[in-house]
């Protein structure tokens, strides 16, 4: 790549009001800087290094509304989004949950976490060895977990609402194209819902014993049942996927009232706090589990696994990066609400 296009590339990256009031400027002195000898690398990393700055502090960005409003909305989904990605693959690296001991396979007999409920098979009701110190904690960790799942989920819901509500009520152009793309949720929310729906329905009522064979179905349709089990499987992940990419678009094209930004930017802030405590309850789950190993073998106890439980490293580096993401997006799109509501508006 020649030093003019590498030049060209990293002015490029800045926003567009940068590039309207400073590109020229800039590229004339880049040229002069590599023509005095100065390497192109160099000139193109600094340039890459102050369009970083550009976009996420807003340095010298002109007080205007629709730009301030823009960014504004580009956080608060940079805020959110992040969540949506990340957190159904942190429950699916969870797996189901076994028990284990030196005297044989540990079961619930209850609902709890209590080692009252706890028995062991092939044998008379007696109590299993208690959980570890370090075992005990998972639980609850993983329960914590599921919760923060939920109430997140809760939270980005009522911000869901809250952007269809504005673009309905915003005269933008366009704008049933654009409240169209921010309803992508709910019609795969729908599509799921008919389809499982549908899966149900042509289930075998039951099935009967052949004298030791194979078990026969009764009733139903259980090839039909288990196409669509899988159909349903791909729609539900491709829906998901499909509504991120729909609902970015449709923020980032919205033009929305600044009440509804004061909305949309508390949710973002109330999202990172869930995430960071989603985050915390997730890696005192893994602690656990690691804990837990050294201490069973200073004595007789019940051990806890998850079937995916090798994949916490990783999903932990994968959730840190989400969770840091986040609070940076929404640390600008608090930042930007200031802007709007102070010095603008």
């Amino acid at each position: 790549m020649s030093s003019e296009s590498a030049v060209n590339l990293a002015i490029r990256c800045y926003p567009g009001w940068w590039r309207e009031r400073y590109g020229e400027e800039v590229r004339a002195i880049s040229g002069d800087l590599t023509a005095d000898g100065r390497s192109p690398a160099i000139v193109a990393l600094n340039l890459l290094h102050g369009a970083v700055r550009a976009r996420s502090r807003a340095e010298g960005m002109p007080k205007i509304y629709e730009l301030w409003s823009t960014r504004t909305r580009i956080s608060i989904a940079a805020a959110t989004l992040p969540w949506m990605l990340v957190a159904p693959f942190v429950l699916m690296a969870m797996g189901t949950q076994s028990l284990h001991s030196t005297k044989g396979y540990v079961f619930f007999s209850g609902s709890g976490f209590t080692m009252t409920h706890l028995q062991i098979a092939g044998a008379p009701p007696t109590p299993a060895p208690p959980l570890t110190p370090a075992g005990s904690v998972v639980p609850f960790a993983s329960l914590a977990v599921g919760v923060l799942f939920l109430v997140t989920l809760a939270v980005l819901a009522s911000g869901w609402t809250g952007l269809t509500g504005a673009i309905r009520r915003s005269a933008m152009p366009h704008r049933r194209r654009v409240w169209l793309l921010a309803w992508a949720p709910g019609f795969a929310l729908l599509a799921d819902v008919a389809l499982v729906v549908a899966e149900v329905l042509l289930r075998p009522n039951g099935y009967r014993s052949t004298g030791g064979g194979p078990m026969v179905p009764i009733g139903g349709h259980p090839l039909a049942a288990h196409v669509l089990g899988t159909v349903l499987a791909v729609v539900a992940i491709g829906g998901w996927l499909a509504s991120i990419v729909c609902v970015a678009v449709a923020a980032k094209r919205a033009d929305v009232a600044l009440s509804d930004l004061r909305f949309g930017k508390s949710v973002s802030i109330a999202t990172t706090a869930l995430f960071a405590l989603m985050l915390t309850a997730y890696l005192a789950w893994g602690i656990g589990l690691l804990v837990q190993a050294r201490q069973a073998s200073q004595g007789t106890f019940t051990t806890i696994s998850y079937s995916h439980q090798d994949l916490w490293f990783p999903i932990v580096v994968l959730i840190t990066s989400a969770v840091v993401l986040s609070g940076f997006s929404s640390r600008a799109a608090r930042r930007s609400w200031i802007v709007l509501s102070n010095d603008i508006s």
